[in-house]
């Protein structure tokens, strides 16, 4: 965490773009975050966006905002996100899903500042700050032409690897102990709210679904400590139930790599599960793209009824 810390710190007091890259679920959103609230602009919105969320034909809208009469049904002039973070910062999500016809675009407004609203021959000028994050390896992307090598090498000026939680186990105490206070405020530590045998999982299972999955852990068992509920392992999640009674180790009966992948499918089974049998609200669930889910389904041999 300290390392990671000092790279923040050093991307908190530049204006240069930044590319946060890392597996699902490591928290790629929190570093940018603190990037933004220790930098000068703290005080400044923070527009986070999710760009395998928004479909194809809508992203110039979202992003640039359009004048009335562009479009038919467009009764009123919208302020797209490009000036809803004037001053502050856009936190460009899943960077990689963005179709090429706007990676042109962006690179304008990382390069001056300057974007058209829909309708509007004006050339608009926008103060930002444009942190991307992405899972995917985008380099390859840029390779095989799926996205365009100038935006890429503009967005990694300044580029943030954040690796998987089961490589930072020391991180794992204080990102609970943040979820616990964000909860709770501070009338619990992690130490009063977790017993040993609490302590001890969280610091031996790996996680698979990284510091999302932390979160939503914690965040349950924080609730159930705010309605006087004495916590023990058994309201833990049951996939972490049974891991802490299997020995995950070369001679043991689990290994670490198959726990992963059950875990991983159990994630996806349950995601789709909530959002109705919906692959797009799935994905956005997971923190990934539509693409990225088919691809781990097929992967992960999940057959799920439409």
């Amino acid at each position: 965490m300290k390392s990671l810390l000092s790279i923040i710190d050093i991307a908190a007091n530049s204006t240069e773009p930044v590319l946060i890259t890392g597996e699902t679920g490591t928290g790629k959103e929190l570093v940018a975050k603190l990037i933004h609230e220790r930098g000068n602009r703290s005080n400044s919105s923070f527009v986070p966006v999710n760009c395998a969320a928004i479909p194809e034909q809508l992203f110039e809208r979202e992003f640039f905002g359009n004048v009335k009469g562009a479009y038919t049904g467009a009764d009123a002039s919208v302020q797209g996100l490009s000036d809803q973070a004037n001053g502050g910062t856009l936190f460009l999500d899943e960077i990689g899903e963005m179709p090429p016809i706007l990676q042109v675009k962006l690179l304008r407004l990382l390069q001056d500042g300057s974007f058209h609203r829909l309708g509007d021959p004006t050339l608009r000028k926008t103060n930002i700050r444009v942190i991307a994050a992405t899972n995917a390896d985008i380099s390859t992307m840029v390779a095989t032409n799926m996205f365009r090598p100038d935006c890429y090498y503009r967005l990694k000026t300044l580029e943030i690897f954040v690796p998987p939680l089961r490589e930072r186990p020391e991180d794992i105490e204080p990102l609970a102990a943040y979820f616990i206070c964000k909860v709770l405020g501070n009338h619990f530590t992690y130490h009063d709210l977790f017993d040993n045998n609490i302590r001890e999982l969280y610091h031996k299972y790996p996680w698979p679904g990284n510091v999302r999955e932390l979160e939503s852990i914690t965040r349950r068992l924080a609730l159930y400590a705010q309605h006087n509920k004495k916590l023990t392992a058994d309201m833990l999640p049951k996939h972490m139930q049974i891991y802490s009674k299997s020995k995950v180790a070369s001679n043991g009966l689990l290994h670490l790599a198959v726990y992963i992948e059950n875990a991983e499918k159990e994630r996806i089974m349950q995601s789709l599960i909530s959002s109705g049998g919906s692959r797009t609200s799935a994905a956005i669930n997971l923190g990934i793209s539509r693409k990225a889910l088919y691809a781990k389904m097929k992967k992960l041999n999940i057959e799920f009824p439409i």
